[in-house]
């Protein structure tokens, strides 16, 4: 058996960039450490035609300097920004988002919302929670579902969405 003085997670890039440069922005705060060998999930590629996809894997990640610096960037730009985070990537993304108000937040599957959640929504930040407030096991970022629910979030205004509503507002 391989023993590991890191987790395997925590090993590769921290911020892996794909997709359309000068499009509007997805970043991504990915608990599970996903897109290792710089690429995100293939379940994700039909977005990068039309976005940019910053992907934070947040096990491999010390600070959000890096992430800070694109969407200041991004920001600059007049580039829009959706921000999705999955089960405990769900308080650091909403701390990120008070700093740096994205157009909308997607939390899929979050162990609890966070209270600036409400804050953010309040303030004009389109607030979306996908799935079951303290779910036991939050789905994957790759999982299908989820790839259906930002597309649905990042779909362009005119264009009729394939998947349906994505789910509610906060609780």
């Amino acid at each position: 058996m391989a023993e590991f003085e890191t987790h395997p997670r925590e090993v590769g890039p921290t911020l892996v960039t794909e997709g359309l440069a000068g499009a509007p922005a997805i970043m991504v705060f990915d608990p599970d450490g996903l897109a290792k060998h710089d690429d995100v999930p293939a379940s994700w590629h039909h977005l990068l035609w039309r976005h940019q996809v910053l992907w934070c894997r947040l096990p491999a990640m010390d600070t959000l300097t890096e992430a800070t610096q694109h969407v200041n960037e991004l920001a600059a730009a007049q580039l829009p920004i959706d921000v999705v985070a999955s089960g405990t990537g769900a308080a650091i993304a909403v701390d990120f988002c008070e700093a740096h108000p994205p157009r909308s937040l997607l939390l899929v599957d979050p162990g609890t919302v966070p209270d600036a959640a409400t804050k953010l929504s309040d303030g004009g930040v389109g607030v979306i929670v996908f799935g079951e407030v303290g779910e036991p096991e939050p789905r994957a970022l790759g999982h299908p579902d989820v790839v259906a629910a930002v597309t649905d979030l990042t779909g362009q205004p005119g264009e009729d969405s394939e998947f349906g509503d994505v789910g509610g507002g906060l609780p």
